[in-house]
């Protein structure tokens, strides 16, 4: 090739051009548009395979999106250490550590935390159980633990649920926007994607095999030890009520609803405080088992109780006595709910054959215990279920 490029040849190739200038000229346009296609040809190719590599990147839709059957056990070291740490912190009112752990976190949840987390002296037996999420480091996992109160023998066993994700530098940190606490009050912006993800999750058999368990041992321990009934179905009631009718979020329910009776408001405190970040799949574990607590008698309030005796005892003599408690089963795959209304909260789903504890009707619904509900109650149409020894 050196040679070939001598100058002589050189020199031969110009006096050709020279000579041939008007064919030359055409043949290079001609090769021009031939470089043209050549470069327009690659760069499609390199386009297409851009854009292929693109779409083998792009991550799946929520819509599309399926949870694995099986829990995993990625990073499975790394969530155990997370969670230790969060609900050492939690225990310990350490809202420093806290808010370090699980971010974003408000002052009406830290509030929250430094009245219920009072009653308790350790949660025990912590096992995570984690299944990947859409992205790639976020993790939707179901906490199953016991906690132990101050004062109380028997344990608590209960289900709480973090969203967890990776930060830029590599490190695992509970996402507190998709707490129950964040879900019920909504003081910051939900994704929506997300929160379909939850239910997704929520949905699963697999959640609801590891719920209907420790609803087991829920209701077994309960029912074993009256001191820890009285500490979920009274104590934390009592307290609960007492921190919203005074938080920053009770105020502002109060603002935005200017045109409600003080009665209204004091029913709402009642409701707020059996809300759903107590709930069994909550972020936070007190929450979980604040939320099982006291029937409806306990959550009236002195408001809501008229203050003329013969009105009283004439809403007496016109309500009939709440039924005695029953035992029912589930007919089939059931979901439950927080309220009595196909438009209400969904709890999760019970497997066919499950039997609950039930306290009457409401309408359509039946009552039943269920830790994950309002005050420890659901609700699930009483046509799918079968009371025993009918």
């Amino acid at each position: 090739m050196k040679d070939f490029f001598n100058k002589e040849t050189l020199d031969n190739i110009k006096q050709f051009c020279a000579e041939n200038k008007k064919y030359v000229g055409v043949a290079g346009v001609l090769v021009g548009l031939i470089l043209i296609l050549i470069v327009v040809v690659a760069g499609g190719n390199n386009g297409r395979q851009s854009n292929t590599e693109a779409g083998s990147q792009t991550e799946i839709s929520v819509k599309d999106f399926e949870f694995e059957k099986d829990y995993t056990n990625d990073a499975k070291d790394d969530i155990s250490t997370l969670l230790a740490d969060y609900y050492k912190a939690y225990v310990g009112d350490d809202l420093d550590t806290l808010g370090k752990l699980a971010t974003p976190m408000s002052d009406n949840e830290k509030s929250y935390i430094g009245v219920v987390s009072q009653y308790y002296e350790s949660v025990n037996d912590i096992t995570p159980y984690t299944k990947n999420g859409l992205k790639k480091g976020t993790y939707f996992v179901s906490v199953k633990n016991s906690i132990k109160f101050t004062g109380v023998d028997t344990q608590a066993p209960t289900l709480d649920f973090f969203y967890i994700e990776t930060d830029k530098d590599g490190k695992l940190f509970i996402n507190n926007v998709y707490s129950n606490f964040n879900r019920t009050y909504c003081e910051n912006e939900l994704d929506d994607d997300i929160m379909e993800l939850i239910s997704k999750y929520t949905a699963s058999s697999e959640f609801a095999d590891l719920h209907e368990e420790v609803q087991k041992e829920y209701e077994q321990a309960v029912g074993s030890d009256a001191n820890l009934k009285t500490m979920l179905e009274t104590t934390l009631t009592g307290a609960i009520k007492q921190w919203y009718t005074s938080s920053g979020i009770a105020n502002l329910k109060k603002s935005d609803a200017d045109t409600q009776t003080t009665e209204a408001d004091t029913q709402q405190a009642d409701d707020a405080s059996q809300s759903g970040d107590q709930q069994t799949t909550d972020a936070n574990a007190g929450q979980t088992t604040d939320q099982q607590t006291t029937d409806a008698n306990a959550g009236q309030t002195t408001d809501q109780q008229t203050t003329d005796t013969n009105a009283a005892n004439q809403q007496t003599a016109e309500q009939p006595q709440a039924p005695a408690e029953y035992q029912v089963v589930t007919k089939d795959v059931v979901k439950v709910r927080d309220g009595a209304s196909t438009d209400a909260k969904e709890l999760g789903l019970l497997k066919e054959q499950v039997t609950l504890t039930a306290y009457g009707t409401e309408g359509d619904w039946t009552i039943v215990s269920y830790s994950a509900g309002t005050n420890g109650r659901a609700y699930i149409k009483t046509e799918n279920l079968q009371t025993v020894g009918q």
